[in-house]
């Protein structure tokens, strides 16, 4: 049986493209949480740095970069307006307090 040989820019080349592939896969997490939750930037944004950084790095920048993103999708907004409703005609004080902050 013959000897695979490989030069080093080639095992390079082959590397990088396992990482690519390893980056597609991660990116694919926050990609399609992104359709879902109609965060298509975010989305779309981790898919690419996680692909480029998959390609860099590997493993150990392509999941940073995925969870990152993929925290970024499903975290809840704090700045939402909230909705008023007026059934009176009568002033009275209100207080809104956010309950995260008991």
């Amino acid at each position: 049986m013959e000897q695979i040989k490989l030069t080093s820019n080639e095992a390079i080349v082959y590397i990088a493209f396992l990482n690519i592939g390893l980056g597609i896969l991660f990116g694919a997490i926050p990609l399609v949480l992104g359709f879902i939750k109609k965060e298509r930037s975010y989305g779309v944004f981790g898919f690419l740095g996680a692909i480029i950084g998959g390609a860099i790095l590997g493993i150990f920048l392509s999941i940073p970069v995925a969870a990152i993103f993929t925290w970024l999708i499903v975290r809840k907004q704090k700045n939402q307006p909230t909705e008023v409703v007026v059934v009176n005609q009568n002033p009275i004080d209100v207080k809104v307090e956010n309950a995260e902050n008991r």
